[in-house]
Formats: structure tokens, C-alpha cells, sequence
């Protein structure tokens, strides 16, 4: 399915895709502006992932209660103008009687998450973080089901990744651009089944690879994904918040995330840019998205055989993949890098605060002890505050300033 959504598809078949996706949308929502943007998502963004992730999450909630998909960490106000948002929040609260109070909650906390980031009208900007404010403390007062949510009866994923094709993804990656042009390494779970299983994870989705940011020329290695015949860059992940500066200065335009590519036999490939954060005691590499930050300790690299190739990687393999993975030596079929990274850090940016939110709420019942991590996490950054009846609240401090 994820080589299916990954590709880069021609006029036709997206034409077929963007009308059969504002039909169903119509049909489950009723909203002819969510209709059209999905629909817009097929034909005009070629981004068959993020459409179909967001056609599921139309269905599951629309009168339809189609559960073609538990994807709760998904974030359906991405790339959304104030407009379609409006479209969206209206969505939500007709549909609200019919779904948990949880669920209407953090959808509306994303609601209001993404508008403030829009900053569309910056004299709307102190209402937002008002209404912002709001939906966060209406998410923290919501409860769980000590036992959670319950549990799909799907069967077990089998290792369905394709290996001969992610060895010709990597051996054209490095051809269109070898190590002593541009210093790549391999990271996270690429990294993993390497030093596990001497190749790739036979249940992964994508090649993930590393770059330091001050070894890359963002502007001219995009130049060369584009004029290549095998690698298509399906999107340039970078730092979009309006409201925060980064703290990391950078050398390429924006601030640098991730180079997502798409080789033309379906295989993807995360880039991400690793900045050094000399800031922090010890200092830390980290890499990120728009939403998320996992941070490591600084690391060298070295050289490693991997398949008929030597490849790079950080050097202190046990180390990197404890703070990637925790238990990394014990092999799972299911991993969510939201969710059960230990090395995730919280990014000031207002959607990632509600991510973060939500897999606090929705740990306080089943998993105190991870709840109680992020609890110590959140007070430790600002982002809540204790009052003195023991009660938490949202801050909201960092926007205002």
C-alpha cells in the first residue's frame, strides 16, 4: 500500500483518484469545500499519502463510520487555508454527538492549533491563542478508559517490504549523488535493520537517511533530484511556524527538514537534515519535521557494509539506537515514530504542542508511567502550569511573547 501511495502518478489516474475522492468526501461529509480540497489533494499536489490518510479520517468520523483506518496521530488540518479549517471545524461539531468526547476534543485542539499557525490575519493572531488556549484546556480535561481504547483484531503485518527494490533505490541514490559530494549516512530505522538484521527491515516503509546540514547544498541538491531520470522529490519539509524563530541558524534557505524522494519504482526515501546543538549539555545531533524533533547525542560516523555497498552511520551503533528505540534488539512489526520514540522532543510549534497533548491524555488511563514522563516533559518546557490546587492548565505563554 505505502509503494502504491508513494508514487508519482500520471494525469490520468489522478484525475480518476481526485473524482472518485470529492464524490466520497461529499457523500461522507457533506462539505463541498473539504470535497474540493481533497480532491485537489490527488490532482493538483500528486500526494495520494496524505489524500488517502485524510479520505480515512473523513470516513471513520462522517456518518459512514467507515474504521478503515486508527491512524490517531494523524494531523487532518495539514496543509488547510482559514477557509477550508472553517469547513473542517464545521465538520467536526456536527459530527460531534455521534463521536467521543476525546476525539472531538483533539480534533478541534488541532483546529485551532493550525489556525494560529496560519497567522492569516495577524490582528486575529491574540483571539486565536485565546481560542487555542481554550481547546488545549479542553483537551487535558478529558478522561480514558483506564484499559484504553480498545484494539483492532487485525492480523499480525508481515514483512512486506521490498528489498530488491530498496537496493536499487540506494545504489541510484548513491550514484546521483556519491558520499564524497554529499556526506550522506544512514539513520533510524534503515540504520536499525543494518546493525539487527544486515539489511533492511523486512516490515519497514521507507529508506531513512541522514545529512549534516552544514555538508548540504539544499538549492543544488534539489536541482539534481529534478533533473534526475529516477528520483522524484515529492516534498521539502522545513520549519513553516510564523509565530517562533528556530533556534538552530541555518545555511540553506528556510530552515531545512527533510527531502522526501520518490524513485520511480515506488521506493521512498526521508532525507533528513541533522543540525549540531551545541546549546544543550552534552551537546546533542538532532533532526526533525515541521512537528517533530528527535534528538540524539552528538555522534561520529563510520564506515559499515551493508549489502554490496559500504554506507555510513553513526559510529556508537548501541548507543543511537537505545535513544532511537530503547529496546532496539527485540524486533516489532508496528512503530510509530510519534509515539513511541523515547528521544522525541517537544517542538514550539502549536500542532506538535496538541500531538503531545493528546498522547498525554491518552496515556493517563493505560500508562501512567509514560504519562507521567510527559507530564514532566510539558511543565518542564512551559507549555502547562500547576495551580495551587494541583489542577493543570495550558499555558500558552510562548505565543504571546
Amino acid at each position: 500500500m505505502m509503494k502504491l501511495l508513494n508514487r508519482d502518478y500520471r494525469a490520468p489516474i489522478r484525475g480518476v483518484a481526485a473524482l472518485a475522492g470529492f464524490g466520497l468526501i461529499l457523500l461522507a461529509t457533506g462539505n463541498r469545500h473539504l470535497a474540493v480540497e481533497l480532491a485537489g489533494r490527488f490532482w493538483t499536489h500528486n500526494d495520494f499519502k496524505l489524500g488517502a490518510r485524510r479520505c480515512a479520517w473523513y470516513l471513520r468520523r462522517g456518518w459512514v463510520g467507515l474504521d478503515v483506518s486508527q491512524d490517531d496521530s494523524f494531523d487532518p488540518t495539514e496543509g488547510l487555508t482559514d477557509v477550508q479549517l472553517d469547513a473542517l471545524a464545521k465538520f467536526v461539531c456536527q459530527r460531534a454527538p455521534k463521536l467521543p468526547a476525546m476525539t472531538v476534543a483533539g480534533d478541534q485542539a488541532l483546529i485551532a492549533a493550525r489556525r494560529l499557525n496560519n497567522n492569516s490575519v495577524p490582528a486575529h493572531r491574540d483571539d486565536n491563542i485565546r481560542a487555542f488556549k481554550m481547546a488545549c484546556d479542553t483537551l487535558l480535561a478529558q478522561t480514558v478508559n483506564p484499559q484504553g481504547a480498545p484494539s483492532r483484531a487485525d492480523r499480525p503485518r508481515t514483512g512486506d517490504f521490498p528489498i530488491e527494490n530498496a537496493k536499487q533505490t540506494l545504489v541510484d541514490f548513491a550514484a546521483l549523488f556519491p558520499h564524497d559530494q554529499l556526506p550522506w549516512f544512514l539513520v533510524s530505522g534503515t540504520f536499525l535493520g543494518l546493525v539487527r538484521e544486515n539489511g533492511f527491515l523486512a516490515h519497514d516503509y521507507d529508506i531513512d537517511l541522514g545529512v549534516f546540514e552544514d555538508e548540504i547544498d539544499i538549492v543544488d541538491t534539489i536541482a539534481k533530484v529534478d533533473a534526475s531520470d529516477t528520483f522524484v522529490l515529492k516534498k521539502y519539509d522545513y520549519h513553516r511556524s510564523t509565530l517562533l524563530a528556530p533556534k538552530t541558524p541555518a545555511r540553506n534557505p528556510d530552515v531545512p527538514y527533510i527531502l522526501k524522494l520518490v524513485h520511480v519504482n515506488g521506493i521512498h526515501i526521508d532525507l533528513f537534515i541533522h543540525y549540531h546543538d551545541t546549546s544543550s549539555t552534552p551537546n546533542v545531533d538532532w533532526h526533525g519535521s515541521s512537528l517533530h524533533r528527535w534528538e540524539n547525542s552528538a555522534f561520529d560516523l563510520a564506515p559499515y557494509p551493508f549489502y554490496d555497498m559500504i554506507v555510513h552511520g553513526p559510529a556508537d551503533a548501541d548507543r543511537y539506537l537505545t535513544e532511537n528505540y530503547g529496546d532496539w534488539r527485540t524486533p516489532v512489526t508496528e512503530f510509530n515514530c510519534t509515539t513511541d520514540t523515547p528521544n522525541l522532543a517537544l517542538v514550539p510549534h502549536p500542532v506538535a504542542i496538541v500531538v503531545f497533548l493528546k498522547r498525554y491524555v491518552l496515556a493517563r488511563g493505560p500508562d501512567p508511567a509514560r504519562a507521567a514522563k510527559l507530564e514532566s516533559e510539558l511543565l518542564h518546557n512551559g507549555f502547562l502550569v500547576r495551580a495551587d490546587d494541583g489542577a493543570l492548565t495550558f499555558s500558552g505563554a510562548l505565543f504571546t511573547g
